[in-house]
């Protein structure tokens, strides 16, 4: 029995300072979060499946998608969204993999 899927983890949040929520109106309360998917078997990271990008404001807890970003929230998601980055452990599988097929390849030339 194999168990594979699809699962997710947060890579990154940054916090948007003097946008106003579109639904309390309160001012600097929002956080732009990135979450990042991966396939995954045994729950051992193989390779990235994807990201997932969210507006929350931390008033009210309204989560608005990126394709509902005002101009606002996008101009600060695309000033901020390289300080985000995938972690290399959403890699693991492929890396170990890689490693097993370079040590059998060495090991049989000896």
């Amino acid at each position: 029995m194999i168990i594979f899927g699809l699962r997710a983890s947060h890579i990154g949040s940054v916090q948007v300072e003097g946008s106003a929520c579109t639904y309390c109106q309160n001012s600097g309360t929002q956080n732009i979060s990135q979450f990042g998917r991966y396939f995954h078997i045994f729950w051992i990271p193989m390779f990235p499946a994807g990201k997932s990008t969210f507006s929350e404001c931390v008033h009210c807890k309204r989560t608005i998608r990126k394709k509902e970003f005002s101009s606002e929230l996008k101009n600060v998601y695309d000033v901020n969204k390289s300080k985000i980055k995938r972690p290399v452990w959403h890699w693991s599988g492929l890396i170990l993999i890689g490693l097993l097929i370079t040590s059998f390849y060495v090991l049989s030339k000896i």
